[in-house]
C-alpha cells in the first residue's frame, strides 16, 4: 500500500495539501524542504495562517454546504432530464460510494490548517488571541459537519507537518469526537475570542451560534438556550423588516435589470433583477465570502439557477407553503381577514374605453414569490418545476458567481431558540419568538391553538417556519436529523418518487468515498453502503 505523499507550498501563506487521490499520488512532487517552523513566527504569519484556514473553508463548503445540508431533504427534488447522476443520488437518497460529493480532502485540509494554528499561535509573541479562538471554532465547525455527514471519521488534532507522520487512521466514533474535540473546541473558542461580530470570520456572535447548533444536535436544550441567550446579550443583530431588506440578504443577480412590476404596500417598486452583489443586512451573522478578485468561485449559480437545472423546489414544499399562506384571494381572506398582503402588482383595465392602471394585491407569503422562479407569475412554472431564485433571478456565467454563503442568520437563531424554549416547556416564550419572525416578515400572527397542543406539535410548527424562512440556506437536512425526523418526513415522499430509496437508520449518514477506502485500509464503509 502506498503512503500518502504530502506536498507543502510556501508562498504568501503556508497551506497543507493532503492528496487523497491515487492518480494524484503518482504525480506528486517531492516534499518541500521548507519547514512549518519557518513560517509561524510573527503576528503577521499568524494572521495569514488563519486566513489560509478560511481559504480552505471556501473550498470545503462552496457546494457541500448545500449538498450536505439541503439537497437530501424535502425542499428540492429532481430537476430537468439533464441532472447529473451525483445530484440525482442526493434527491433520491440513493447515495453510492462513487459520489465524489463525499470526498473529504478539502475538509481535512481545513482541519489541518486549524491544527497548525492551534499548535503555533500560542508560541508567537504579541499574537491576537482572537485568532486562536477562530482556529478552534474552524476545527469544531469542520468536525461537526464531518460527524453529521459520515457519523464517524478519522481524527487529527495534531497537524501533519512531514511525510513521516502516520496518515492512515481508522474512524473514530462521532460521540467521542463530539465529547473530546468539538465541545472542548467551542468552549476554547469562546474563551479566546474578543471580537463581538465579524460578517466573514468567526467572532463571539458566530461562536455562540455554533455552540447552539452543537447543543441542539445533542438535545441539550439548556446549554443551547444558554449559548443563544449570550448571543442575544451581545445585541449585535436585528431582524430586517421589509421585503427589499430581506431580499438584499441573499440576492446577487448580475443579469439585465428588468422592472419587476411589483410594489410593496409600504414602499417603492421592488427590484427583483440586475442588482449586482448586495448580500448585506442586519441579520447576517457569518457568511463565507467570495470575491471576483479571488480564484475560487461560489457554486450557488450552478446549484440553484443553472440553465439545465438539477434541482427544482419540491411539490411537497410548494404545497405546504400555499396551504399555510394561500395564494388565492378567497382562501387568504377567509383565513386571514385582517391581514393585507405585502405585495401588489400593476394591472391594466379599460374604463369607458380608457386604458387605466391599478394596483392589485398579491396574495400569499411574499418570501415564496421571491424564492420561486417566475416571481408572482405562479402560472409560468408548474408546481415542482420551478428553480429557486433566492440568490439569482436570471441565468449568468458560473465564472461570475461571487455569491456569499450564509452560514448563520439572525432569524434562524431566533427560531432555533424557539425550539429550545419549546423543549424546555416554555411555550409562551417559544410562541413569542415565532411571532417575532412573523412580525418582521409582516405575516399573520400565530395563535396558541394553531401553534399546537403538544411539544411535538409545536416543534413541527417551528420546523415548518424554519423551512420556509431558511429555504436554500443549507439547514433543512440538519434540522430533520437532529430532531430525529429524517425517516418520518422523507420516506413518505421517497416511497412515491420513481427511483426514490427509502431511508434506513444506517443510511441517514453518507458513504465514504471509494478512493478513501482504497487509500486507507483501516477505514470501514458506513453501515448501509456495504
Amino acid at each position: 500500500m502506498k503512503k500518502y505523499t504530502i506536498k507543502f507550498k510556501y508562498a504568501f501563506l503556508l497551506l497543507l495539501v493532503i492528496s487523497m487521490s491515487c492518480d494524484n499520488l503518482v504525480d506528486e512532487q517531492p516534499i518541500s524542504e521548507i519547514g512549518f517552523t519557518e513560517f509561524w513566527k510573527t503576528p503577521n504569519d499568524a494572521e495569514n495562517g488563519v486566513a489560509g484556514a478560511y481559504d480552505r473553508m471556501q473550498k470545503s463548503f462552496k457546494a457541500n454546504h448545500y449538498f450536505w445540508g439541503e439537497m437530501r431533504a424535502d425542499n428540492f427534488h429532481e430537476g430537468s432530464g439533464g441532472a447529473t447522476a451525483n445530484n440525482l443520488e442526493l434527491v433520491f437518497n440513493d447515495l453510492t460510494s462513487g459520489n465524489d460529493y463525499f470526498r473529504w480532502n478539502n475538509l481535512y485540509n481545513l482541519i489541518n490548517q486549524a491544527n497548525l494554528a492551534i499548535k503555533y499561535l500560542p508560541e508567537i509573541q504579541g499574537v491576537n488571541r482572537s485568532l486562536l479562538g477562530e482556529a478552534y471554532a474552524l476545527r469544531a465547525f469542520a468536525y461537526f459537519h464531518a460527524i453529521r455527514v459520515w457519523g464517524s471519521v478519522p481524527v487529527f488534532t495534531d497537524p501533519i507537518e512531514n511525510q513521516n507522520q502516520e496518515l492512515q487512521r481508522p474512524r473514530t466514533n462521532g460521540t467521542t469526537i463530539m465529547n473530546e474535540v468539538i465541545i472542548p473546541d467551542i468552549i476554547a473558542a469562546e474563551g479566546f475570542m474578543e471580537q463581538f461580530a465579524n460578517p466573514y470570520r468567526f467572532s463571539k456572535s458566530s461562536i455562540f451560534c455554533l455552540q447552539a447548533e452543537v447543543y441542539m444536535h445533542l438535545q441539550d436544550y439548556n446549554k443551547a438556550k444558554e449559548a443563544l441567550d449570550k448571543f442575544e446579550a451581545l445585541n449585535e443583530f436585528t431582524l430586517t423588516n421589509s421585503v427589499q431588506g430581506w431580499q438584499n440578504l441573499f440576492l446577487n443577480d448580475i443579469g439585465e435589470k428588468i422592472p419587476s412590476g411589483i410594489t410593496t404596500i409600504n414602499g417603492p417598486e421592488l427590484e427583483l433583477r440586475g442588482t449586482g452583489k448586495i448580500q448585506s443586512g442586519s441579520e447576517l451573522i457569518l457568511s463565507i465570502n467570495f470575491d471576483l478578485l479571488d480564484t475560487d468561485r461560489a457554486a450557488i449559480y450552478a446549484i440553484f439557477m443553472t440553465g439545465i437545472p438539477s434541482f427544482y423546489i419540491s411539490p411537497a414544499l410548494e404545497n405546504k407553503w400555499r396551504t399555510k399562506f394561500p395564494i388565492d384571494s378567497t382562501t387568504w381572506v377567509n383565513k386571514y381577514p385582517t391581514v393585507a398582503p405585502q405585495l401588489t402588482q400593476k394591472v391594466s383595465y379599460t374604463d369607458n374605453g380608457v386604458l387605466l392602471d391599478s394596483l392589485a394585491p398579491v396574495y400569499g407569503d411574499w418570501r415564496y414569490f421571491l424564492c420561486r422562479e417566475g416571481d408572482i407569475d405562479v402560472l409560468s412554472q408548474e408546481i415542482g418545476e420551478a428553480r429557486s431564485t433566492k440568490y439569482q433571478k436570471t441565468n449568468a456565467g458560473l465564472g461570475f458567481d461571487d455569491s456569499d454563503i450564509v452560514l448563520y442568520r439572525y432569524s434562524g437563531m431566533k427560531l432555533l431558540l424557539a425550539e429550545a424554549e419549546n423543549r424546555l416547556g416554555n411555550t409562551t416564550k417559544a410562541l413569542e419568538l415565532v411571532n417575532e419572525i412573523r412580525t418582521a416578515r409582516m405575516l399573520p400572527m400565530v395563535t396558541l391553538t394553531e401553534f399546537g397542543a403538544t411539544i411535538d406539535d409545536r416543534e413541527n410548527y417551528i420546523l415548518d417556519e424554519r423551512q420556509l424562512e431558511l429555504l436554500g440556506e443549507g439547514k433543512r437536512w440538519w434540522d430533520l436529523m437532529r430532531t430525529g425526523k429524517t425517516i418520518e418526513v422523507m420516506n413518505p415522499i421517497l416511497n412515491t418518487v420513481p427511483n426514490g430509496i427509502p431511508l434506513t437508520p444506517q443510511r441517514i449518514f453518507s458513504p465514504i468515498f471509494d478512493d478513501h477506502l482504497i487509500e486507507n485500509p483501516l477505514l470501514e464503509q458506513t453501515l448501509g453502503y456495504n
